[in-house]
């Protein structure tokens, strides 16, 4: 079945897997590179789509987005929230809850060096405090170049994905759809 275009993780149940299997480490660990490029090459093609004359997403909508993306996947979800294990004084665009799981997301709109570093201290105080905790970086899919282009950024943010575990959600939406798609920490450094 060696189909150019097959979109892996693109349906509903595929997806909702794939977001519970970032807390499994045999089961990520069961994704072939070839799967892994594929998915790579599916972002791609979603790259490729976006119309590129508009503007990036701001944070309220990206997070509306991941938002309904998690709740879509039966996660419990809290906006600009507190981490109730975690010391107050940092907050998360969001905080999501399965079970005995737990996910916080920093939404940034664009990839930047001062973003990355923002999203670094936070990561650390939550890996350090509650290491089960998985962190996703939001942000549109217009960045996915820059996640992608070998460069400072992008490897700043596979050493985190290596070290704390970081993921990834990049989100579009125009008048006919929103998507989002995962992008697990040990996809970007496959």
């Amino acid at each position: 079945m060696e189909d150019k275009d097959f979109d892996p993780f693109s349906t509903y149940q595929e997806n909702k897997l794939l977001l519970n299997s970032i807390f499994m480490k045999d089961k990520m660990s069961k994704y072939s590179k070839q799967l892994i490029d594929q998915y790579f090459k599916s972002l791609l093609r979603a790259h490729k789509r976006v119309e590129m004359t508009r503007d990036l997403m701001e944070v309220g909508m990206i997070q509306d987005i991941v938002s309904d993306y998690l709740m879509d996947m039966q996660w419990h979800v809290k906006h600009d929230s507190a981490y109730s294990d975690f010391d107050p004084q940092y907050r998360f665009d969001l905080v999501a809850r399965k079970e005995k799981r737990a996910v916080v997301v920093q939404i940034q709109p664009e990839i930047t060096r001062q973003a990355i570093l923002e999203i670094q201290k936070d990561i650390f105080g939550v890996k350090k405090e509650i290491p089960s905790t998985r962190v996703l970086l939001a942000t549109d899919i217009l960045e996915l170049p820059t996640i992608l282009q070998k460069g400072t950024l992008s490897d700043f943010l596979i050493d985190m994905a290596k070290k704390y575990k970081l993921g990834v959600l990049l989100v579009d939406k125009n008048l006919d759809y929103q998507e989002t798609w995962l992008v697990p920490s040990e996809f970007l450094y496959a």
